[in-house]
């Protein structure tokens, strides 16, 4: 019975070195992308975007009640064959601003997709650079994980991957209903 005893012992050795030698750490990426200055750059140019597609579709729904009026006003005195062909070219219109509308928001998201990529790379790389020089076995990202517990020794690495990347904390904005009212 000892001798079982001692070769199960033996036998947890190499797991009790192996478990002194992890070291795990943690890193909030969302806290450091939303003080990337190149976000900023990112949410002008997405604005712009945006702004183009809206007035296009702006563009193309004026025509289209625009279209419609004409078709209700002139309805009473249209023939069958003429009602028809106006019907016909109102949902050839309808259709037309559908596919435009789904245009948009595909150029939107390609568009959301190239202008993050490189500042998504420029994070994971800042984060495998911390991770490497700080021999961490694995690192989390709190963001897109599920961690259930997080020990008071837990490695926040954020704060090195920030100063890593030269990033400040940006002041917290107050509003004027949240200062304090002046005595009169």
């Amino acid at each position: 019975m000892i001798k079982k005893i001692a070769l199960f012992m033996i036998a947890l050795l190499p797991l009790g070195a192996m478990a002194q030698s992890l070291k795990i750490g943690h890193v909030n990426s969302q806290e450091i992308i939303a003080l990337m200055p190149e976000v900023e750059t990112m949410n002008t140019q997405m604005k712009e975007a945006q702004d183009a597609w809206e007035k296009e579709l702006l563009k193309s729904r004026e025509e289209y009640y625009a279209k419609i009026k004409a078709f209700q006003d002139a309805q009473a005195t249209m023939t069958e064959s003429i009602k028809q062909a106006r019907q016909s070219e109102l949902a050839d219109m309808e259709q037309r601003i559908s596919n435009l509308n789904q245009a948009a928001t595909d150029d939107l998201q390609k568009k959301n997709q190239e202008l993050a990529a490189p500042i998504l790379d420029k994070v994971k790389k800042a984060m495998n650079d911390v991770a490497a020089e700080n021999n961490f076995t694995y690192v989390f990202d709190t963001t897109t994980q599920t961690i259930v517990y997080m020990g008071p020794s837990a490695n926040d690495i954020t704060p090195l991957v920030k100063k890593k990347l030269n990033l400040k904390e940006k002041p917290a904005v107050t509003s004027p209903s949240a200062l304090p009212a002046a005595k009169k």
